[in-house]
C-alpha cells in the first residue's frame, strides 16, 4: 500500500506516492483534523506493510487520542504504537531545555528495539512541544534541522503536526520556519461560503511528487476520512 491509498479520495490528489524518509509537515488551525489526517494515514498505510510506526503525542493521553480517533471511524494498527508524553510537563518540566534530544533518543531507541523495520514517525503537535521549550527561535531552528536530519539518517517518514494560531484561508500562503525545514506541506482548513463551512485539504508542495495544488474537501465517514473534488 502507498501512503496516498490510505484515505478514500487522496490518490486522486496525488499522482506518485509521497516519497518514503520525507519530513512531511501537516497543517491547519484547530479542529481541521491535522491528527485524524495523521494517524489515519500512518495506521492504514503500517496495517498493510511489513513495517512499523511511531506516534508520539504531547497534547491527549493515548487513551484520549485513542477515543477522538475511535469518533472518526479510524482505527488502530497494532503495528503503529503511541507514545503518551502529555505528562511530560509535570514530569520533566526542568530538564525541557534537552526535551529535543530526549524525544530524539525516544525515537532512535524504539527503532533499536523493532528494528529496521521501523519506518515511521509521527509528532502530534510542534506547538505543544514548543511550549515546553525555552530555546530562542534561532536556535530553536538549528535544534530542529539536527532532529529531522537524524531521523532522515534512519530513514523515518516523518509526520510533524502543527496548528496554526489563526483560521487561515484557502488564499494563505503562510508557514514558519517549519515550512523551509520540511520536504512537504499538507494544508488542513476551513472555508467558509455563506452558511455553509467545509474542511478542505490542499497539498502546498511535496518534493518529488506529482500532486494537485487545488484545494479538495476533507470530512469524516463512517469508515474515517474522505477526500473529494468540491467546488470553492
Amino acid at each position: 500500500m502507498r501512503f496516498v491509498d490510505t484515505i478514500d479520495g487522496l490518490n486522486e490528489v496525488f499522482e506518485t506516492d509521497i516519497p518514503k524518509n520525507s519530513v512531511v509537515l501537516v497543517t491547519g488551525a484547530a479542529g481541521t483534523l491535522k491528527s485524524g489526517f495523521t494517524f489515519q494515514v500512518l495506521s492504514n498505510y503500517l496495517e498493510q506493510q511489513d513495517e512499523y510506526g511511531l506516534y508520539v503525542t504531547f497534547e491527549q493521553s493515548k487513551e484520549n487520542h485513542l477515543q477522538n480517533m475511535d469518533s472518526m471511524g479510524i482505527t488502530l494498527s497494532k503495528k503503529l504504537h503511541i507514545s503518551d508524553f502529555s505528562d511530560y510537563r509535570v514530569l520533566y518540566d526542568d530538564f525541557s531545555d534537552d526535551l529535543l534530544s530526549i524525544l530524539e533518543e525516544n525515537i532512535i531507541q524504539f527503532k533499536k528495539e523493532v528494528g529496521e523495520k521501523c519506518t515511521c514517525v509521527a509528532i502530534d503537535s510542534l506547538g505543544a512541544l514548543y511550549s515546553l521549550l525555552n530555546v530562542e527561535p534561532h536556535n530553536l531552528r538549528k535544534k530542529m534541522y539536527k532532529m529531522l536530519e537524524t531521523l532522515r539518517r534512519e530513514e523515518f517518514t516523518t509526520f510533524l503536526i502543527l496548528e496554526e494560531e489563526k483560521l487561515s484561508g484557502i488564499s494563505d500562503p503562510s508557514t514558519g520556519m517549519e515550512g523551509y525545514l520540511a520536504d512537504g506541506i499538507i494544508e488542513l482548513g476551513l472555508h467558509l461560503k455563506g452558511n455553509v463551512a467545509n474542511r478542505y485539504m490542499r497539498v502546498r508542495k511535496m518534493r518529488s511528487t506529482s500532486h494537485s495544488m487545488e484545494p479538495w474537501i476533507l470530512t469524516v465517514s463512517e469508515n474515517g476520512l474522505k477526500v473529494y473534488k468540491g467546488n470553492f
